[in-house]
């Protein structure tokens, strides 16, 4: 592992899984090769175009590093300065931008994605940060809004299709793979201050500092460590239940996170942690206003340790272990409606071998082996706390897989194929194959894609469902690029989802229970647009996203009744256009608008079994963000931002027939955001 000061970078190998370790993910593919060549090899003039190129991004997609149009899946990356330009607060605002993505509102007041029409929130859409599955164990859920500093980020990529050959049973729909700060780069410091004003409250604040050490005097030894604190909530407007009853969310939709981040690495031997906190309140639990506001906190803390081995020139070998640790929909008071306070744990190792057999093949294959346990860790039988299984305190177990990939670079087509067995002890086998074709002609390339994938069951959807399997989705894709000049570029993209034995949830309010079961057959078709432009006088770059239910569609949850043409919250339109205008050298102006098609929310069946129908009007979103660069000294920041401009009413709805009325997000905000990045200078050497 070598170090450059000047041009402050750190080579270090990526980890198994293309996901990393939190340090370097856009180096160079190993070039395994037998000997020093006459003449640049293939191998060669792909590691100079990927160092000219502005897009080279990891290998989130496949087990080889390619260019982002010969990435084997259709796939969206943004970067650290198009995210700091925009203003993006979280995660939910970097999203928004990308096709094919919008978010709904699940229980207690937790926001997740929905992807192509599909609500992805149990386990059909994967979070990796820095290599760590940030999925809790229990629903396989994740939460969104305010919940990471966008500052630490680097690099996000966003498999806009199934994932499960790589990375198993949580990326069923979609991959979210963020590359943080890490120890990518030379020594340097940053401190970022952020607060945000609503209407009626408090928007956001929050503080955030990182650091990274490479030692000179101990080559290949390198540290990193960051700390963000924070405080927010979701909106200051009213939520309005099916029911005739209303509460104001200002003070009592607090999204209030803890993140921490520190590792070590000497060489390609690497060491990583990560811990996360999110505590929150909600004025709705499940369906009703709460009588006052409940408090759910979610909790996690990640370690991860990698080191690679090369015996040969042609063969690499990258071991990893994990250790997960974490809780979530906690609600540790024992005399509330919700008390829920059960722990999980992963202990997950992996290994990888990578052959480059030829000039033109590589061959990949490994496994995969993970231990999960849930425990109690209070009384059952109040709140919402139940054993495991009906009488368990404690559950275990045991999941093994193995993998392999075929990348061949050839004349004719580059060809990917791939496959995945897994094997659970509680749900049996499940196996995945993919196939991808690639070709470029000139400007325009173009990619066919075939793939089978997973939703494994999590922790509790074995324990409260009625023998459980792992739900099946087939999916086809097409994806055209044309490059019409410098800096400008048009992708449009085909698909075709369809999904066998969705593992549905289900709440019977009356007795207080959960179920989960599979059932029926979801699907959906449609198509995508990317548009870009770049040049040096800034960005543009214009989206657009269509989806129709498509196939057969039997699982009632998610039909809205008298609306054959969308599924229940999710919009079948989105348009986004965003840019970034450089003012002046040190000056930007970043407008943002995101164009929402109309949307259904499904109330709970009455006595008579009829759902009251909610009609969601087209909304505008529109965001305004002014960045100053190098203020009065080198690294200084000062960006200032209004959110929602027009002040819409924007809502997201459950996208499943739960009774959980739209929730209102994305109020109004005024935010300030101050940067420092101290980054010392070395003379040359």
């Amino acid at each position: 592992m070598g170090f450059t000061r000047h041009g402050r970078r750190v080579c270090v190998w990526l980890a198994l899984l293309g996901a990393g370790t939190g340090f370097a993910q856009t180096a160079p593919e190993p070039t395994l090769d037998p000997g020093p060549p006459q003449t640049p090899s293939a191998q060669e003039q792909r590691e100079a175009q990927l160092e000219e190129e502005p897009e080279v991004h990891s290998q989130v997609a496949s087990f080889a590093i390619t260019r982002l149009h010969d990435s084997p899946a259709v796939v969206t990356a943004i970067t650290a300065d198009e995210i700091k330009a925009s203003g993006a607060r979280d995660l939910m605002d970097v999203l928004l931008q990308v096709p094919g993505f919008f978010f709904g509102v699940d229980v207690q007041g937790t926001v997740g994605p929905g992807f192509r029409g599909l609500w992805g929130q149990e386990g059909k859409v994967l979070l990796i940060i820095d290599g760590k599955e940030m999925n809790e164990q229990l629903y396989s859920t994740m939460q969104l809004g305010h919940e990471f500093p966008v500052e630490l980020i680097e690099r996000i990529e966003v498999v806009r299709g199934p994932g499960s050959v790589i990375y198993g049973g949580n990326a069923e729909l979609a991959v979210i793979n963020v590359i943080t700060r890490g120890i990518q780069g030379s020594t340097d410091a940053l401190v970022v201050g952020t607060y945000g004003q609503l209407a009626d409250g408090l928007g956001r604040r929050s503080l955030t500092v990182s650091g990274r050490k490479v030692f000179e005097s101990v080559p290949g030894l390198s540290a990193f460590a960051s700390a963000s604190l924070g405080q927010g909530q979701r909106s200051d407007a009213v939520f309005d239940d099916f029911y005739g009853g209303s509460a104001s969310m200002n003070g009592a939709s607090a999204m209030d996170p803890t993140v921490v981040q520190a590792g070590v690495g000497y060489r390609d031997l690497q060491l990583s942690l990560l811990y996360q906190r999110q505590d929150t309140t909600s004025v709705v639990s499940v369906d009703e206003v709460l009588p006052a506001p409940a408090n759910t906190d979610f909790e996690s803390f990640h370690a991860e340790l990698s080191d690679r081995f090369r015996p040969t020139d042609r063969i690499e070998i990258i071991p990893r272990l994990n250790l997960t640790l974490g809780e979530s929909y906690r609600d540790s008071d024992e005399s509330s409606d919700f008390f829920y306070d059960k722990r999980y744990r992963r202990l997950r190792g992996r290994a990888l071998a990578r052959w480059a057999a030829f000039d033109f093949l590589q061959l990949t294959g490994g496994v995969d082996l993970a231990f999960d346990q849930g425990q109690l860790r209070g009384p059952a039988g109040i709140g919402l706390q139940e054993p495991f299984n009906g009488d368990e305190d404690v559950v275990s177990y045991r999941n093994v897989a193995a993998f392999m990939e075929v990348y061949s670079d050839n004349p004719i087509a580059t060809v990917v194929a791939g496959a995945r067995f897994e094997d659970h002890s509680a749900f049996g086998s499940s196996f995945v194959p993919r196939l991808v074709l690639l070709k470029s002609f000139g400007p325009v390339s173009g990619k066919a894609l075939y793939s089978r994938a997973f939703r494994a069951p999590g922790i509790e959807n074995i324990s409260l469902g009625d023998d459980v399997r792992p739900e099946r989705t087939t999916v086809y894709e097409l994806e055209a690029t044309v490059r019409l000049g410098e800096g400008q570029s048009l992708s449009a993209n085909a698909f075709d989802v369809g999904v066998t034995d969705p593992l549905i949830y289900s709440y019977d309010a009356d007795t207080g229970t959960e179920a989960y079961r599979n059932l029926g057959r979801l699907g959906s078709r449609g198509v995508e647009l990317d548009y870009r432009l770049r040049g040096a006088w800034g960005r543009v770059q214009a989206g657009y996203s269509f989806y129709r239910p498509g196939g057969r569609n039997d699982v009632e949850d998610y039909l809205v009744p008298g609306q054959p043409k969308a599924f229940t919250g999710l919009p079948t339109h989105k348009v986004t256009l965003a840019g970034t205008a450089k003012v002046l050298s040190w000056l930007s102006v970043s407008p943002t608008a995101v164009l929402v098609g109309q949307r259904f929310a499904v109330g709970a069946p009455d006595e008579e079994g009829v759902s009251e129908v909610q009609t969601l009007s087209p909304r505008l979103l529109l965001n305004l963000f002014v960045r100053a660069e190098n203020v009065g000294t080198k690294g200084l920041e000062i960006g200032a931002g209004v959110y929602n401009l027009l002040g819409s009413d924007f809502r997201v709805a459950q996208p499943y027939n739960g009774g959980h009325a739209p929730l209102p997000v994305f109020s109004r905000e005024f935010m300030v955001k101050l940067t420092y990045l101290f980054e010392p200078s070395y003379d040359d050497e």
